[in-house]
């Protein structure tokens, strides 16, 4: 019987090894990409288009007068101050920036909010930063069958309580209108009646 010499039974053992192990990388998935390059960059390029949806953005332009109305007792009428602001274009035909400043807690407050559509999600997004807090509050949605009120949903942080992550609603009620408010609404309330901040925009003439 012939010995076969231990080098060779390494190798053998080794290159074995390795296809093995080759083998076994390619079948491991890990997530969908395509296999069709061209047709990934025609999606991609589709997905930078302005369409219709980004066409109704224009419909906020402009300069309001704001109301801001916040309900801290219920049982109580809300508390209102009094603000300006400015929406604009941050990208023209594509992302929006509403800047605004008003009276809170005895202090000057100044936020700005971006406000897009994202093709490629089919969806309105959103997200907002203020000089009062160290938070950045996102949320996305659609407009609801009227096409008057575009409804986002989000997460916030609630030190207070604390809570984190809780969920919340927001309206543009009345989207374009000479009048509209932007409503937010805390669904950790229940099913009614959750409404706990209005801003209500009177466009300037």
């Amino acid at each position: 019987m012939q010995l076969i010499p231990a080098c060779l039974l390494s190798m053998i053992a080794f290159s074995a090894g390795a296809f093995l192990m080759q083998d076994a990388k390619t079948e491991r998935f890990t997530h969908a990409l395509s296999k069709d390059a061209d047709g990934g960059m025609a999606r991609w390029m589709a997905t930078c288009k302005a369409g219709p949806a980004h066409a109704r953005l224009k419909e906020l332009l402009g300069s309001y007068e704001m109301t801001m109305r916040m309900r801290m007792d219920p049982s109580k009428p809300p508390v209102e101050t009094k603000g300006n602001a400015e929406v604009s274009w941050l990208v023209e035909g594509k992302w929006l920036q509403l800047k605004s400043s008003i009276q809170m807690f005895g202090r000057k407050v100044d936020s700005t909010t971006i406000l897009g559509y994202d093709n490629f999600k089919e969806r309105y997004v959103s997200a907002a930063c203020d000089s009062l807090q160290t938070t950045l509050n996102t949320a996305s949605g659609h407009f609801d069958q009227s096409g008057d009120n575009l409804i986002l949903w989000g997460t916030i942080d609630e030190p207070m309580t604390p809570e984190q992550d809780k969920a919340v609603r927001y309206i543009y009620r009345g989207f374009g209108q000479d009048k509209w408010t932007f409503e937010v609404h805390d669904m950790m309330i229940g099913e009614s009646d959750t409404k706990v901040l209005e801003f209500e925009y009177a466009r300037k003439k």
